[in-house]
């Protein structure tokens, strides 16, 4: 997917803040389930939550003020009680690569406890893992 850089998301030097990024690995999570037929928003009201248990981002280089960025979002592993991404943003104007990272997150439920994946959800992210580039 994506983005323009929003002046909110940058330090008075006009550098995006690393704080900035991790709402962007959603949204790519997000459409990336969505371009492959899974709704996240219907995940959630049948009641499951994919809990992010860990983060971590590797910044390589600077972005700024209005740059348009890239999110790549890839589906890296998927289990019963597990399911990771990994991302790549970079800056398609000059090919630069700005962060790559990694999330895992804990199938919840509604009350935030950890559950295992329903078949329903589980079966297709195992045939899309099969075929990920």
């Amino acid at each position: 997917m994506e983005l323009r850089v929003r002046f909110v998301e940058t330090d008075q030097m006009g550098v995006v803040h690393h704080s900035a990024y991790v709402p962007w690995f959603e949204a790519g999570r997000v459409e990336w389930l969505r371009e492959r037929g899974l709704s996240y928003r219907e995940m959630e009201d049948s009641g499951l939550s994919l809990a992010v248990a860990s983060v971590a981002v590797t910044y390589r280089s600077a972005a700024y003020f209005d740059d348009l960025l890239a999110v790549h979002s890839t589906l890296t592993e998927a289990r019963s009680r597990r399911v990771a991404f990994a991302y790549r943003v970079s800056r398609p104007a000059d090919g630069t690569l700005v962060a790559t990272a990694t999330t895992t997150h804990v199938p919840t439920d509604r009350a935030g406890h950890a559950v295992r994946l329903p078949d329903r959800w589980l079966t297709p992210l195992l045939g899309l893992l099969a075929t990920n580039p």
